[in-house]
């Protein structure tokens, strides 16, 4: 386990030993506020700070159905179960909400008293708010769809069109960009 509190500012620190859960949420919120303006919010955010762990080879957070439901994306940062970032960055990230959570989604095994399943998000579905940010102020945009992005590069969630997300969805190279159908004809 991460040794999570040499990690962050000490006055950071101690202010969160003092606060309970909401007052440490709502903390580690404050510091986000100008990617969430960025993210185009006008009023709070759904923001669930969680522990990202592995899960069966994969990372993950996990979410409980209530987090899920609401058509509205969750913005986390991965922290302790006591609240302490596990991120000396202390990057925020994004799920973008998806209708099918409850059919796409393994499921843990129903809590013994509570009977409550958490739903395994895994971290490669989520976004990096910032670097989503970063990229679309790129000088350098991608016009050419077809080109194949540079190495070390991404292209922006945004840039991604119906039939990209049906490719991928259906594992079927049909995308318009010969990169991604690439991709899909190696799996």
């Amino acid at each position: 386990m991460l040794n999570t509190t040499a990690n962050i500012d000490p006055d950071f620190s101690q202010a969160l030993t003092k606060l309970d859960k909401r007052g440490k949420i709502k903390l580690l919120e404050k510091k986000h506020q100008p990617l969430f303006k960025a993210d185009g919010l006008n009023g709070p955010p759904k923001f669930i700070p969680r522990m990202a762990y592995y899960h069966e080879g994969e990372r993950i957070v996990s979410l409980y159905p209530s987090e899920l439901s609401g058509g509205e994306n969750i913005y986390t940062e991965f922290v302790s179960k006591e609240y302490y970032p596990e991120d000396k960055d202390r990057k925020l990230y994004k799920w973008i909400f998806n209708a099918d959570w409850q059919t796409e989604y393994k499921t843990s095994d129903p809590h013994p008293v509570t009977g409550d399943k958490r739903y395994f998000i895994p971290v490669d579905e989520l976004v990096d708010v910032e670097e989503y940010h970063r990229s679309r102020k790129s000088p350098d945009p991608i016009d050419d769809f077809d080109s194949e992005p540079a190495a070390g590069s991404d292209v922006p969630y945004a840039d991604m069109t119906l039939r990209d997300y049906a490719a991928i969805h259906l594992q079927k190279p049909c995308s318009h960009k010969k990169w991604l159908n690439d991709i899909i004809k190696s799996k």
